[in-house]
């Protein structure tokens, strides 16, 4: 498996504080099935992105070199989830907060009341700019919830969709579960990732989620979500 989404990577933003939690976060994704990791450390500061991606990197070096110590044979791939704002509107190049250096861009939008026309204007720059946009958690928008119409808009412009897996066992709520599943089940969503970004809430013991799913989810349909989309990204190809 691999997990396209979470916060793993050690002191750089709200996930996990320490070296220490990095490492057993990564022994629980390989123990839980997960054989390469995508590390999207929030970024927002379109003012600093080199800074950002020096740290980023020292601590993905580090991380990897730990990991080689306690033998997990965990593969660490760089990524960002690029929190959209204004800022980006005269950002320099953001090539290196793809992931793996593909046209793919994890993105987010803010979770509260925003202006939905700033927001498609934010995407359509990154499209403008080469990227394909991958949407981090589309079920958990207050906007998007007010207005479901923002999904067609958004799948016009080839927006990929990432759900959460605690979405789909109904962590964040019920309308979450049932916006995440639908996703899921109607083809708009083609990856499930973690969003992982500690040990006791928010973790990378999927097999504990996997149990929970609902049977809409079938073996199937996750395979493509974890595996197979996941690394079509990865390799920079079409999915």
């Amino acid at each position: 498996m691999i997990d396209i989404h979470n916060h793993i990577l050690f002191d750089i933003d709200d996930g996990a504080p320490d070296l220490d939690t990095s490492v057993d976060m990564c022994r629980d994704a390989f123990e839980n099935g997960y054989r390469t990791i995508v590390v999207t450390p929030h970024f927002a500061d379109y003012n600093h992105i080199d800074d950002f991606v020096d740290q980023r990197d020292y601590k993905i070096e580090k991380l990897r070199g730990i990991l080689q110590i306690e033998d997990i044979p965990l593969k660490v791939l760089s990524g960002a989830e690029l929190f959209l704002s204004d800022g980006i509107l005269n950002a320099g190049s953001l090539d290196d907060l793809a992931i793996n250096n593909s046209r793919y861009m994890l993105c987010e939008f803010p979770l509260g009341p925003f202006n939905m026309k700033r927001g498609l204007l934010w995407i359509d720059e990154l499209i403008e700019r080469g990227y394909t946009p991958i949407l981090a958690h589309p079920e958990r928008y207050f906007e998007i919830h007010r207005n479901l119409s923002v999904i067609d808009e958004l799948l016009d412009r080839d927006v990929v969709f990432q759900v959460n897996i605690d979405s789909l066992i109904g962590k964040n709520g019920s309308t979450a579960q049932q916006l995440s599943v639908d996703l899921i089940c109607r083809g708009f969503a083609g990856l499930i990732g973690t969003d992982a970004h500690d040990l006791k809430y928010r973790h990378t013991r999927t097999k504990e989620r996997i149990r929970e799913l609902p049977y809409e989810i079938d073996h199937e349909i996750f395979v493509k979500c974890i595996k197979t989309n996941p690394q079509k990204i990865i390799d920079d190809e079409e999915i």
